[in-house]
């Protein structure tokens, strides 16, 4: 028969709460592009624990924990991931970029390709912009690549936490056989 698993039983796979912060993180950072929801700000925070990510960088005009919002969307995850607001995201990009990271923007471009399509091959950075006016030309001039979700309807976006999760759990998994490929390599040799 199969049943839900109870808070205790998922709490028992987990760590120790002392040990977590020590624990290895995925090579994925996110960078919120004045988003002015504190729903999808939460959600992605969620997102980024559920994965592991490196960081999150909550930028320009926003809205930033402790916030009442934030903490109920996110269900108490701004504790648990990494994150840090600048006013401008741009120098976080540069940085990251500068540090070998690929800067990725989640956005409908004249150039972006299916995010089905895009293929990372080390640490990857998402750029998320506000459902309204999207990542910002700054960030996207910026940006090594733009990747899109088909849109299929009449609208032409999705909210940005469901695009986030569809993005960032892709990522997440080409990272994991990116890893594990290059494990075998190691064996082989």
């Amino acid at each position: 028969m199969t049943y839900q698993l109870t808070k205790e039983e998922l709490r028992k796979e987990k760590n120790l709460r002392e040990e977590f912060k020590n624990i290895e993180r995925n090579d994925i950072y996110v960078i919120l592009d004045s988003l002015k929801c504190a729903h999808n700000i939460g959600t992605i925070l969620r997102l980024s624990d559920s994965l592991l990510a490196k960081k999150v960088y909550i930028c320009g005009n926003t809205i930033v924990p402790p916030n009442r919002k934030i903490k109920s969307s996110s269900r108490g995850a701004e504790k648990w991931v990494p994150w840090e607001y600048h006013e401008n995201p741009v120098l976080v990009a540069k940085a990251l970029k500068q540090s070998g990271v690929k800067i990725v923007a989640v956005e409908v471009t004249n150039d972006s390709i299916d995010y089905r399509e895009f293929n990372p091959d080390g640490p990857v950075c998402l750029i998320l912009g506000r459902e309204y006016d999207g990542v910002s030309q700054d960030l996207l001039d910026l940006a090594d690549c733009s990747i899109q979700l088909p849109l299929l309807g009449m609208a032409n976006s999705i909210n940005v936490s469901t695009a986030a999760s569809v993005v960032m759990y892709d990522v997440y998994s080409k990272l994991e056989l990116l890893k594990e490929q290059n494990l075998e390599n190691t064996k082989t040799l």
